[in-house]
């Protein structure tokens, strides 16, 4: 093997790990929330970011079978496959494209001559669309069809968390921009 597949794949474990770390961080309850805030979902941004459509897909899929194979690796300690037909199971089935849908929309946004990935504006841009638009589309679609809620009105509740997930999407883009490039060659 060489270093470069080396390389990638302790990169990929250690973006795994920090998932599944960042679900040890308890759940932060806002009073007015039935649903807490937790930041597992940054750690998904940081893999879009970082490791692209293959590798960062790779990862999540990893992490969607620790997730039925009963490992308690989401917040709260869960685990199994009724959380992955549970209510809040579109979420969860959303980071798993999260990684391909950044890759794909980064392609279409012009970059600088010679440069590898979208800066941060671009980045924070992408995140948040992504966010908005899928995350929180397959999160909400799920949701409303097991518990039998309006659709607009369960998207429209959701958006309860958009100032905490752009706090989220800022520090994932501010990080990224941190880390060398050569990380991504």
């Amino acid at each position: 093997m060489n270093h470069s597949k080396v390389r990638d794949l302790t990169l990929e474990a250690v973006l795994l790990a920090l998932l599944i770390v960042f679900a040890m961080i308890p759940g932060m309850t806002l009073g007015f929330l039935p649903v807490p805030v937790v930041v597992q979902n940054l750690a998904v941004m940081l893999i879009s970011l970082i490791l692209g459509a293959r590798r960062g897909s790779f990862v999540m899929a990893v992490f969607v079978i620790m997730i039925a194979l009963g490992l308690p690796v989401l917040t709260g300690g869960h685990g199994g496959l009724a959380v992955l037909v549970g209510p809040t199971a579109g979420y969860i089935w959303a980071w798993l494209f999260q990684p391909l849908a950044f890759a794909a929309l980064s392609t279409f946004w012009p970059k600088k001559k010679g440069q590898i990935r979208p800066g941060v504006f671009q980045s924070f841009v992408l995140l948040f669309m992504i966010d908005l638009v899928l995350v929180y589309g397959m999160g909400v679609a799920w949701l409303s069809w097991t518990v039998k809620l309006d659709f607009a009105k369960t998207y429209l509740a959701n958006m309860v968390f958009v100032p905490g997930d752009l706090v989220k999407v800022a520090l994932a883009t501010m990080v990224v921009k941190a880390l060398p490039e050569k990380m991504f060659k």
